[in-house]
């Protein structure tokens, strides 16, 4: 079943279909407040003094402009918590198709696994009960299954409650855990994702367990180091324990999206995974070179994008990365930081690589269709 099959809200049947033509990979929403949530946890959860047992609060560095775009927040309730303002900025404003969503209010921040599985369901009843569903009549989400690494059996069974649900199309987890994500300790999470055809959105965010910008020498000092280094050193991390570990011959149906984090830093990686590859590979009984894995198994979102002054350099580089098969745009809305769809990519690529990058790429992966029904949004942004 696709997405627009699944959907049975109003539509527009006069207009003719749309072609999808932007897919953003990284939108994060939220609900009103913490409060909204707590009604969706599960007993005892529920009757417990959860706010206070949740250490939200914590040490962090302090991101530009507070972390969110000005315009952004509604009058009432977080940012990134108004269905009305959000679907004016992300399908209106400088429209796309389909908005991957990433919910923003759960990051395992506590010490507890069973805690942090019960608020990962309670996101995951609270999204489809309200963005993939009561918000969702024009049908342009797409959900996120909200996991704790921590606890992976778990994290399994609600891969498993989610899986057949039309509106979550993928798994999403942190970049930290106890251990490397090769580890055989998670291999009941991405059994669970493989088989189900799910991809896992792979996305920084710290901890009660984990500072937000602890690295293996110990903690970053400055915001800036944090924002360029951080992501792109789990990720590197976790891409080399999934290979070398042999999780993707375990289960080559497995893909994951790396989100937030860059994306030429995999190349040399790879070139220095593969240097020794012919003995190493052997020893590990790994069926693949290292740049095979990362082109059956890995993905990465655009934002934030690599830029450069030289045009022509930038587009070498896209091309020796292979960025027509394997990057994914991503705006990162509704944060300070956010890419608009219509001058995200670097000019130099070519039409046909910005088609990849900025639908296709994704319309694959989420196995969602070529076209969509006409709506209220394409009415607003004077598209019909």
């Amino acid at each position: 079943m696709t997405l627009a099959q699944s959907h049975s809200g109003p539509r527009e049947a006069q207009a003719d279909p749309v072609r999808i033509s932007a897919i953003d990979t990284d939108v994060h929403v939220e609900p009103r407040s913490f409060e909204e949530l707590i009604s969706y946890l599960d007993a005892p959860w529920r009757n417990r003094n959860v706010i206070d047992r949740v250490p939200f609060s914590r040490a962090t560095y302090k991101t530009l402009d507070g972390g969110g775009r000005k315009d952004a927040y509604p009058e009432h309730g977080d940012i990134g918590s108004d269905p009305e303002m959000v679907g004016q900025q992300l399908f209106v404003d400088d429209p796309i198709d389909y908005a991957i969503l990433l919910p923003w209010s759960f990051r395992g921040f506590t010490v507890d696994p069973a805690l942090d599985t019960a608020l990962a369901a309670a996101v995951n009843t609270w999204l489809a009960d309200t963005w993939l569903s009561k918000y969702n009549d024009e049908n342009r989400y797409v959900g996120s299954i909200s996991i704790a690494v921590d606890d992976p059996i778990a994290a399994a069974r609600e891969i498993e409650k989610w899986a057949e649900h039309p509106g979550f199309r993928q798994v999403m987890v942190g970049h930290y855990g106890p251990r490397p994500f090769g580890h055989p300790m998670y291999d009941p999470i991405w059994e669970a994702a493989a088989r189900h055809n799910l991809p896992v959105g792979v996305h920084f965010r710290g901890g009660a367990t984990q500072p937000l910008g602890w690295t293996s020498t110990g903690p970053l000092q400055y915001f800036v180091e944090y924002h360029s280094l951080i992501a792109p050193m789990a990720y590197a991390t976790h891409m080399a324990s999934w290979i070398c570990n042999g999780v993707l011959d375990r289960h080559p149906q497995m893909k994951v999206l790396f989100i937030e984090g860059g994306f030429l830093w995999y190349r040399p990686l790879v070139d220095r995974l593969a240097r020794h590859w012919d003995r190493t590979g052997q020893e590990l009984s790994a069926r693949k070179t290292p740049l095979e894995y990362v082109r059956d198994n890995f993905r990465w979102a655009s934002q934030p994008i690599e830029e450069s002054p030289n045009p022509k350099q930038i587009a070498d580089l896209f091309e020796e990365a292979n960025a027509a098969e394997l990057l994914l745009f991503s705006s990162d809305y509704p944060h300070y930081d956010y890419d608009p769809p219509s001058k995200a990519l670097p000019r130099s690529l070519s039409p046909e690589v910005k088609h990849r990058i900025m639908s296709e790429n994704a319309r694959e992966l989420y196995d969602l269709p070529e076209t969509r029904p006409a709506d209220r949004f394409d009415r607003a942004a004077g598209r019909l």
